[in-house]
């Protein structure tokens, strides 16, 4: 076969279930050049089987085994194996529009200045209903946008120049929001020689999975807050003057879902906490932190709404 234009990594940990849906979005994508590399980070149920399945039917698709090392650990295991030009990343229960990576390359070829490509997300639950689209700014991408609204918005949609990955891989001693770790480091660390820029479309479906809200939003936090503290050793101005927006950002959305599973105390708490971490929220975005503000007053009195005990 010849050398791939395009390396497509898949890092997967127990993802019997819908791991045939997200290969059978890749292996028919309209761009074929590609390499499809699955790394399986030490599943329990029946992943491997089902990538196995894919590899005698398409000679493009390998998969590599190791013990379980988390995602990071995962896909910096298959980008040491990465030949191609471009590299894109999806999750073993993600899946995209057939026409993305052609989309993605047609984009990254055409400007020389781009290092990493993105789109719009269609946000989906665990059956594959849609549940809502992000379509993040694509253009002319300021410091503040780039630090505190990721752009990329997940691991499932971003294709990149192979070269980022000479001088950036994903931190394995970060279990949690080690992507927009990675993110950031790319955008900021000097000479910032890369540039984002995005594609106004939805090519990315990004499967969301239950679990408890509170208990799993606290965890994200710490983690985002440790990324955070680590954006001040390679670009201490840009941490400096965005790292607590962008955490009152973070805190500010927690509230919003709080709101949405009608938990009125979680929801109170985030939007306080947010509040104490940084005002300057109501100065960038004034309107939608007053409409979750106001909501969070309401909270209680919002029918079928309940306070949690």
């Amino acid at each position: 076969m010849d050398t791939p234009f395009v390396t497509v990594v898949i890092p997967c940990y127990n993802m019997e279930l819908y791991l045939a849906q997200t290969l059978e979005s890749v292996i028919n994508q309209t761009y074929k050049n590609l390499e499809i590399i699955l790394v399986d980070d030490g599943s329990k149920d029946g992943t491997v089987r089902v990538a196995n399945e894919f590899v005698s039917r398409d000679p493009r698709v390998k998969v590599l085994e190791q013990a379980n090392k988390g995602a990071s650990a995962a896909r910096n295991h298959g980008l040491d194996q990465a030949r191609g030009k471009y590299i894109a990343l999806t999750d073993g229960d993600d899946w995209w529009t057939l026409d993305k990576i052609e989309k993605h390359v047609a984009h990254l070829e055409s400007k020389p200045e781009v290092g990493v490509s993105y789109s719009a997300t269609q946000f989906v639950d665990r059956d594959g209903k849609l549940l809502h689209c992000r379509f993040p700014k694509t253009h002319n991408l300021s410091d503040y946008y780039l630090y505190c609204r990721n752009p990329i918005t997940n691991g499932s949609t971003p294709v990149f120049r192979r070269e980022i990955f000479d001088q950036h891989r994903f931190d394995e001693n970060k279990p949690r929001n080690n992507d927009v770790d990675c993110w950031l480091r790319i955008c900021f660390t000097p000479p910032r020689k890369w540039k984002l820029e995005g594609i106004n479309e939805a090519l990315t479906f990004y499967r969301v999975t239950p679990g408890s809200l509170s208990d799993k939003l606290d965890k994200h936090f710490e983690a985002c807050l440790d990324t955070y503290q680590k954006s001040y050793q390679y670009a201490p101005e840009i941490a400096k003057k965005y790292a607590k927006l962008s955490a009152a950002f973070q805190l500010r959305s927690y509230a919003r879902r709080a709101f949405s599973a009608r938990q009125g105390a979680d929801c109170r708490k985030y939007m306080w906490q947010a509040m104490t971490t940084s005002m300057r929220m109501f100065l960038y975005e004034p309107i939608t932190t007053g409409v979750t503000l106001a909501a969070v007053l309401l909270v209680p009195f919002v029918p079928g709404g309940k306070k949690k005990s």
